[in-house]
């Protein structure tokens, strides 16, 4: 952080890790250079690389990580959210009920917090479309840590692959598909040559990542208290800050266009109702299991995630 002078804006480095395909990031930064009458501006570098990381004071990840961030992570429990504009408001409000939550997160300061667009999996060409349960059993399919017990119970291999690979993994066989985001499925180009088939589940996403703009400790320490107060004034807290409602729009607004990439390009599968129950009643012991186990330590995981129904209910 650079601030030479009473004189002179304030410069911040944002630092996107990778990008997603939308415009949240930008439109934050904008919304800060506004309200503060253009007293903070910011350079940006993207990138998975940990020098860039430390040398920036703003940053977009995600925060999916059960050993630091065991509440946030229950956002990721499958069929919850219909999209990102209802799932971004249930986080934020979340986030100004739940103490445990805002603890969890306080390792950083939280600038903004909502959730990403649609997911999906997406089945390879010389695997097969995925439209049943008997389709899943035995892939070898990309996998998030929430979701590996999930995939097993219905039959599927999780495998932990990286961001950059999966894409080249499922054109080359070694796996058959992907748990992902519609939105970098398309900036992949998945269905270009790799994985065609995109297969979602009925109204509510298969599961959804939460995405977060934070500032480290120290720069947020120096800054000046009326840069604070514009920083907190559009998020994070409550369904109706700048932030959720700006996040879950953009991210929504992005997935036109990446589901009719895949309706031009590939295919795009609905779980139908029916065979979707099936899904659920066989995956909701491992629910049960997960919820047991954050009880165990002390988090109010029921609670929770009962809120989080509620709330997805009021904002739909």
């Amino acid at each position: 952080m650079k601030d030479k002078s009473e004189n002179n804006p304030i410069e911040l480095i944002f630092h996107n890790i990778h990008d997603h395909g939308t415009d949240i990031g930008d439109m934050w930064m904008a919304e800060i250079e506004k309200r503060s009458g253009g007293k903070v501006v910011f350079t940006t570098t993207i990138g998975d690389d940990p020098n860039l990381l430390k040398a920036a004071d703003v940053v977009r990840d995600v925060p999916a990580s059960t050993e630091l961030y065991p509440l946030l992570n229950l956002v990721q429990i499958p069929l919850m959210f219909p999209n990102s504009t209802v799932g971004s408001k249930v986080i934020s409000q979340l986030y100004e009920e739940f103490p445990e939550l805002h603890r969890e997160l306080n390792d950083v300061k939280v600038a903004g917090i909502g959730i990403g667009a649609q997911m999906a999996i997406f089945s390879s060409i010389a695997y097969k479309k995925i439209l049943t349960l008997e389709d899943l059993v035995g892939a070898r399919i990309r996998s998030i840590s929430i979701m590996d017990d999930v995939f097993k119970v219905l039959g599927a291999i999780p495998r932990h692959v990286g961001w950059f690979d999966m894409g080249k993994q499922l054109k080359s066989g070694e796996l058959d598909a992907a748990l992902l985001g519609i939105i970098p499925a398309y900036m992949f180009k998945l269905a270009d040559d790799a994985a065609p088939y995109c297969t979602i589940t009925g109204e509510k996403s298969i599961t959804m990542h939460p995405m977060r703009i934070y500032m480290k400790w120290d720069t947020w320490n120096r800054l000046p208290d009326r840069i604070r107060d514009v920083v907190d004034g559009i998020g994070p807290s409550g369904a109706n800050c700048w932030y959720a409602v700006q996040n879950g729009n953009d991210s929504d607004s992005h997935l036109v266009e990446a589901l009719e990439y895949f309706r031009q390009k590939g295919e795009i599968i609905s779980i139908t109702a029916d065979e979707l129950a099936g899904w659920e009643r066989i995956i909701q012991p491992v629910i049960d299991s997960i919820l047991d186990e954050y009880e165990s330590k002390g988090l109010p995981a029921r609670i929770f995630i009962n809120r989080m129904r509620e709330l997805a209910v009021k904002y739909s």
